[in-house]
């Protein structure tokens, strides 16, 4: 790893270590970096530019690096054989009910530039209410789980209004909805046969979601 940080180094003069350095923070920080975000693009050109070295760097660390081109985003993400569900239950239903809107839009083609999904918030709470059996949470709460998202890089708030919230789901929501978290959700969350419609609709199988 050492060699391939000074070969970068060699070849482009104006980086230094700390430039690098910088850059694997920033991703361990955000979780996953947009090309099309500004305060993005320096960390994410220089992921992009030496990909193999951060590659090399996160899998040290137990980590999967996630570069898509096409959509114009990487990435960190766990391990799927040390995947963990860190979220609260209501936080892990929601995130795969983002999973869920994500691909009913990729499959009547509704995905728009970047690869994002458009919807709101009325969408989500009626595909989670159809497909996990609970009851919708209020707006605030509802607010407080978007914006926790959109902190992971997972979503964009566009508008925030009284009654509803306009959002875009980013890509990345297939890299963090993985088999692997669908198993582990199933045994953290238990929730029968609501867990069971969900995870199918989401494309719970190794040929959809890798």
């Amino acid at each position: 790893m050492l060699h391939e940080l000074r070969r970068i180094l060699d070849k482009d003069e104006t980086l230094v270590a700390e430039d690098l350095r910088r850059a694997a923070s920033v991703a361990l920080e955000r979780q996953f970096l947009f090309g099309d975000k500004k305060r993005d693009q320096r960390s994410y050109h220089q992921i992009l530019d030496a990909e193999d070295y951060y590659r090399n760097l996160f899998d040290a660390l137990n980590l999967d690096l996630v570069c898509d081109r096409t959509a114009g985003y990487v990435g960190v993400v766990p391990r799927e054989l040390s995947l963990t569900v860190n979220m609260d239950t209501e936080h892990s239903l929601f995130l795969l009910v983002l999973r869920v809107i994500y691909e009913r839009f990729a499959q009547e083609c509704r995905i728009g530039e970047y690869s994002q999904a458009f919807t709101d918030s009325n969408v989500l709470v009626e595909a989670f209410e159809a497909h996990s059996g609970r009851k919708r949470p209020g707006l605030v709460r509802l607010r407080e789980i978007l914006k926790t998202f959109s902190r992971q890089g997972l979503l964009e708030i566009d508008e925030d209004e009284d009654k509803a919230i306009r959002f875009r789901i980013r890509p990345s929501v297939r890299d963090m909805v993985t088999h692997g978290f669908l198993q582990a959700l199933e045994e953290y969350a238990n929730i029968g046969e609501g867990e069971g419609t969900i995870v199918e609709a989401a494309g719970g199988n190794d040929e959809n979601i890798d």
